[in-house]
């Protein structure tokens, strides 16, 4: 759009979720008003929040087990390891609640983090474009890389198009796979994906400009890498995690 006062892709989200500046939050409010589709695409990403905080709703008004008030400010030394539903409970009621994450530190022997973060700036090895694949050739090359029942996840909804889908070699001494989505201002999103070590967790971290979302069960480990806000992550990253089937 000419319009300078148009609102980028991170507006958009921030406006969704209550965090822009009062001044700005009006402008933009003006602008969906005179812009059918935009305003369409934002009720689509408030109905996904709400759908999202709906099907939690559950999980999130149960009281938080005794310790964990502890357990939340002591994740700044550690990542946390905790069972399922506590895990999803307690990180998504501090991120759809108060509206915003907790910044996390982690430490580099956090494997699946590392070794997302290698990947995400080195690339896995193998790698084809995405324009080559077709959906079952992509769900195929992927089965065969991680030796899982997976799929790409479609997030053009979310403005983000598949560009390139990077698999390990096969000699390589573990299984993983890297599916690259770009949107129309060149913002990156990488999902890493690989069979879990048994450890179930679900972690929301913060570096620089980067939004992180490592989400893994029991079967399949996957960590999510994008500048965005939080709220744009938690509904890229729950689109991303029933794509994939984990």
């Amino acid at each position: 759009m000419s319009d300078p006062r148009y609102p980028t892709e991170d507006e958009i989200h921030a406006y969704v979720d209550g965090e822009l500046a009062p001044g700005r939050d009006q402008e933009v409010a003006d602008i969906l008003r005179a812009d059918q589709g935009l305003a369409a695409r934002v009720a689509a990403y408030r109905a996904d929040r709400d759908n999202l905080r709906q099907a939690l709703a559950g999980i999130m008004a149960a009281p938080l087990p005794i310790g964990w008030e502890a357990r939340i400010t002591a994740a700044t030394a550690r990542p946390r390891v905790l069972p399922r539903r506590q895990a999803i409970a307690a990180s998504l009621a501090l991120v759809l609640t108060a509206g915003a994450a907790a910044t996390v530190f982690w430490r580099r022997r956090d494997t699946i983090l590392a070794d997302a973060l290698a990947a995400r700036e080195g690339g896995l090895g193998d790698t084809t474009q995405a324009e080559a694949l077709s959906d079952p050739a992509t769900r195929a090359r992927l089965a065969s890389a991680l030796g899982l029942k997976v799929q790409a996840p479609d997030l053009r909804r979310f403005g983000f198009q598949l560009a390139r889908l990077e698999v390990s070699h096969p000699g390589a001494p573990s299984r993983a796979a890297q599916l690259e989505y770009l949107d129309a201002s060149g913002r990156r999103l990488s999902i890493y994906v690989r069979p879990s070590d048994g450890t179930v967790r679900f972690d929301l971290l913060h570096e620089g400009t980067a939004r992180i979302c490592v989400w893994q069960d029991d079967v399949v480990g996957a960590v999510i890498i994008a500048p965005m806000s939080a709220g744009e992550m938690m509904r890229v990253a729950s689109s991303a995690y029933a794509a994939l089937n984990l």
